[in-house]
């Protein structure tokens, strides 16, 4: 752990990199070596003392800022089992329409469930769920189709794009840095909600939570949406990004 007078310089370096964190723990654990600062730096991590804010770039969250978590509803749950169960090693990751509801003025009343399957795998997860759901799950659906389609609690199984950003708690969880790209580059979940209400959505979520920014406009850049987000983000909006310092 960080003692107080550590935490007050970290807080006025914001962002601070690996640097400037060693720097603050070597004086606070005299003669740290390189293994021990990783694992304090992965504990720190790991307890929410430190969070990151980008590539190689950290800062110290606050009451008002905590990492973000979401609670899957029960059926995601059961969809999320049953994919371990008979895929153990597949890449995927579960995002909810509701989800959203956090950030949006117009809430979402009916959930649908995405899942976001590696490569050319989905069929497998489709097989796998459409017993057990019949009549309620779409394959790489068109926008037109999913709206013909759809039903509360759908589910709908999709391509994952390589590199796309891991859950925090969770591989398969739906980060905010994904969620954020999705609301834009996803057809379908684009469709779902008030285009209007995006600038509105960016703003909350960087002003509740920590955001790691590299890795959304990372995300982003493979999706061909980095530059549609930055320039909500500077023209519609007041966030000041950590990674423009």
């Amino acid at each position: 752990m960080i003692n107080e007078s550590g935490i007050s310089l970290l807080k006025n370096l914001e962002p601070f990199g690996r640097q400037e964190l060693f720097q603050v723990l070597e004086e606070q654990y005299k003669g740290l070596s390189q293994a021990s600062y990783k694992l304090k730096m992965q504990r720190l991590l790991e307890s929410g003392q430190i969070a990151r804010a980008g590539r190689n770039l950290y800062c110290v969250p606050d009451a008002q800022a905590p990492i973000y978590d979401y609670g899957y509803s029960e059926l995601a749950a059961k969809i999320q089992k049953m994919i371990c169960e008979k895929h153990p090693f597949l890449e995927y990751r579960i995002f909810e329409l509701v989800q959203m509801n956090e950030f949006l003025n117009h809430q979402i009343a009916h959930n649908a469930v995405f899942v976001f399957v590696e490569a050319d795998l989905g069929d497998f997860v489709f097989e796998t769920l459409k017993e057990k759901f019949p009549g309620k799950i779409l394959l790489n659906p068109s926008v037109k189709e999913y709206h013909l389609y759809w039903q509360d609690d759908f589910i709908v199984i999709g391509k994952l794009p390589t590199e796309a950003p891991k859950g925090k708690k969770a591989i398969w969880h739906t980060c905010l840095e994904k969620m954020l790209v999705d609301m834009t580059a996803e057809r379908v979940i684009k469709t779902t909600f008030s285009e209007a209400e995006y600038p509105d959505v960016l703003e909350q979520v960087f002003q509740k939570y920590i955001v790691d920014e590299s890795q959304m406009f990372r995300y982003a850049k493979r999706r061909h949406v980095k530059d549609d987000i930055l320039k909500i983000i500077q023209s519609q909006t007041t966030i000041k990004l950590r990674t423009e310092k």
